[in-house]
């Protein structure tokens, strides 16, 4: 007769597999936070590496600068954001947001002395969003973790 620890082991394969499973269908779904901060964004142009957290690896093009406001002493590097064009600032177009008005951007910088953003996006995700001429918009952003890292950290996977 089998161990009864033995018999747990099946059943275990099958949880994992299900839950890998499920993890895969949820993966492109956003897990966002609750608090919505409002701020300002600008951004920045090529060459983006190196970068504060990531050196002279490449980490894409929807990806950004923090500002003090939000860096942590290097604690947001990797976090990941939905910045939304909210309107125009006063300094540039007055009606800069276009398409969805929404992107999703990585941390994967510190923002130099001086930045006049809240996050300080690639030129790529700003011209998503906004109008690259206006330089400076009006955005609401919060955190986010894609549903496959928080189903594997909650069963301690991570």
């Amino acid at each position: 007769m089998p161990a009864k620890d033995d018999m747990a082991l099946p059943y275990f394969r099958i949880l994992s597999i299900t839950l890998v499973v499920v993890a895969s269908c949820l993966s492109h779904l956003p897990l966002l936070s609750n608090a919505q901060e409002a701020g300002t964004a600008t951004y920045y142009t090529p060459p983006y590496t190196p970068s504060a957290c990531y050196g002279y690896e490449e980490q894409g093009t929807m990806i950004a600068a923090a500002s003090d406001e939000i860096w942590n002493d290097g604690g947001a590097c990797g976090q990941m954001y939905q910045v939304t064009c909210v309107s125009g600032t006063n300094e540039g177009t007055p009606y800069p947001c276009w398409g969805s008005g929404t992107v999703e951007i990585k941390i994967v910088d510190h923002c130099p002395a001086g930045c006049r953003g809240t996050i300080d996006l690639s030129q790529e995700a700003f011209a998503s969003i906004a109008d690259p001429d206006s330089g400076v918009i009006n955005i609401s952003y919060q955190q986010y973790v894609p549903y496959i890292i928080h189903i594997i950290r909650s069963i301690h996977l991570l």
